[in-house]
C-alpha cells in the first residue's frame, strides 16, 4: 500500500508509473519489500475501498497517533515546532475530483 504515496513522491504521476518502480532496487529498499504489485493489481486493490473504509483507517491511525503522544513526558509537550510545506503532486488530468493548480500553472493533488 505504500507505494502508491511514495510513487508521488518519485515523481510518479499515475498508477502506471509504478511499473517502472517495480524494478527499482532504491525504491523496494525505501518499502523494505522485495516486489510491488504492478499498476492494474494495484488500482484493483484501490477499488476495493469506500469511503467509510478510508475513513476507518484515519480513525485507526489518529487513534494510535494520540496514544504515542500520551506516552511522551510532558516536558516534550511544552513546545511544538511545525515545520510545514505544502506540496502539489502533478498530473494530467485537469478535471479529477481534489485538483487544484499551483502557482505556477501546474495541475496535481495538494499533498500538505
Amino acid at each position: 500500500m505504500l507505494a502508491i504515496p511514495y510513487n508521488l513522491l518519485a515523481d510518479g504521476t499515475c498508477l502506471e508509473d509504478l511499473d517502472t518502480l517495480r524494478v527499482n532496487a532504491a525504491f523496494l529498499d525505501a518499502l523494505g519489500a522485495q516486489r510491488i504489485p504492478d499498476p492494474t493489481t494495484a488500482g484493483d486493490f484501490c477499488r476495493r475501498f469506500t469511503g467509510a473504509d478510508v475513513e476507518t483507517l484515519q480513525d485507526t491511525f489518529n487513534t494510535i497517533r494520540v496514544k504515542l503522544w500520551r506516552q511522551q513526558p510532558k516536558a516534550f509537550r511544552r513546545q511544538a515546532i511545525l515545520d510545514a510545506d505544502g506540496t502539489l503532486a502533478p498530473t494530467t488530468g485537469e478535471c479529477k475530483q481534489g485538483m487544484d493548480i499551483a502557482y505556477d500553472g501546474t495541475w496535481g493533488y495538494p499533498l500538505g
